[in-house]
């Protein structure tokens, strides 16, 4: 039988950005044998709860890849820099490229 709070506790482990945590969990749900006869009940709850696990999941996926994409647009503005000095004259500086991917 499995426990929903397990499921829970998963998705909760997500939210709070616990990715090593929430993917144990999950890891343990599924080596779980899940061909066992199952209320109703019991299967409207996994389900739920998978359902909220994926939406989460893709939630976070989305803001990560956009963030990366912000990171390498303020990345390309910021090599091509301008300033200027007290005197008004324009100062052009270059910065070096950074690898963006890391997450």
């Amino acid at each position: 039988m499995i426990d929903i709070a397990k499921l829970r506790d998963a998705r909760l482990a997500l939210q709070a950005g616990r990715f090593d945590l929430a993917e144990e969990i999950l890891a343990k749900f599924r080596e779980t044998d899940l061909r066992h006869a199952r209320s109703p009940l019991e299967k409207r709850q996994i389900s739920d709860e998978l359902g909220q696990i994926r939406s989460l999941s893709a939630a976070m996926r989305d803001g990560l890849a956009l963030a990366r994409q912000r990171i390498r647009q303020i990345l390309g503005a910021s090599r091509r820099l301008e300033t200027y000095d007290r005197a008004g004259s324009r100062q052009v500086g270059a910065t070096a490229p950074s690898e963006v991917g890391r997450f």
